[in-house]
């Protein structure tokens, strides 16, 4: 994280600081703000966008006397720049506050402070990971009668995510070809952490993944299953209002299928 000197400007609601050079560039600090910083001319940043494609490869599980529906989830940054979080861990502990980097049209990073967790994530049969929390979240909800979301009914377990370039899914001309983002690491003495997501790229996890389901239990009627980035707006964005990606099911699942019959249509 750059150690700040001095203020440099202040473009109300936002404060800008000019802090020490990260790895040879120029850089500078962003606080506290109540408008989004990706439309402002003056930092003219260069700024993710996370998407999530709707539910995929959906799958009817019992576990123990809780039904699951299991589905493939994707987290897309169709932003103009990349997603990228850092954090420095404190020797021996299993998490790290988190900072987000935004470059600017010029290459030069801009720093969040505010950007949530990077913690040790156990994952069975795997062993442990360094991945951030509260990244996206799967929900149902209930639909009033013209399709649209009613209330929210269920959350499920998935929270965490590696943020990586797991799989290219546009062709943007800003899209690099190849992972700038590896997996994340699984280097417990790892000091310096960093996780992100190209554009154009996706994070992406199988049905059968470690907690990725919700809970169907007990359940009638038509839902929207819902699965959306960054619940809790930890992450700077272009957009907020896009982070969603759903689709309609009808409960209870009929010979394993949650297709849905006679539910109304979202406009």
């Amino acid at each position: 994280m750059p150690v700040c000197r001095r203020a440099l400007a202040v473009l109300a609601p936002l404060v800008v600081l000019i802090c020490a050079p990260a790895r040879g560039q120029d850089a500078t600090l962003a606080e506290s703000t109540s408008v989004n910083p990706c439309d402002d001319p003056d930092l003219a940043l260069k700024c993710p966008d996370l998407r999530m494609a709707p539910p995929s490869d959906l799958r009817v599980r019992k576990a123990g006397k809780v039904l699951r529906l299991l589905a493939t989830n994707h987290i897309v940054n169709d932003g103009q720049g990349p997603l990228e979080v850092r954090a420095t861990r404190r020797k021996g502990s299993d998490y790290a506050k988190a900072y987000q980097v935004v470059y600017d049209r010029k290459g030069r990073p801009v720093y969040f402070p505010e950007a949530g967790y990077i913690y040790w994530k156990a994952i069975p049969g795997q062993g442990h990971y360094w991945k951030y929390w509260r990244a996206a979240r799967f929900e149902l909800w209930t639909l009033n009668p013209d399709g649209t979301r009613a209330a929210l009914q269920r959350t499920g377990p998935k929270l965490t995510y590696c943020f990586r370039d797991l799989r290219r899914v546009r062709r943007y001309a800003r899209s690099p070809r190849g992972r700038v983002y590896p997996g994340c690491s699984q280097d417990f003495g790892r000091q310096d952490l960093r996780l992100g997501v190209s554009p154009g790229w996706a994070d992406v996890y199988p049905s059968t993944y470690h907690e990725n389901w919700i809970s169907i239990t007990g359940l009638k009627g038509c839902f929207a299953f819902v699965h959306r980035a960054d619940p809790e707006g930890d992450l700077v964005e272009e957009r907020e209002d896009n982070n969603i990606g759903e689709r309609i099911i009808r409960l209870p699942p009929r010979g394993g299928s949650v297709a849905p019959r006679r539910c109304p249509s979202p406009r």
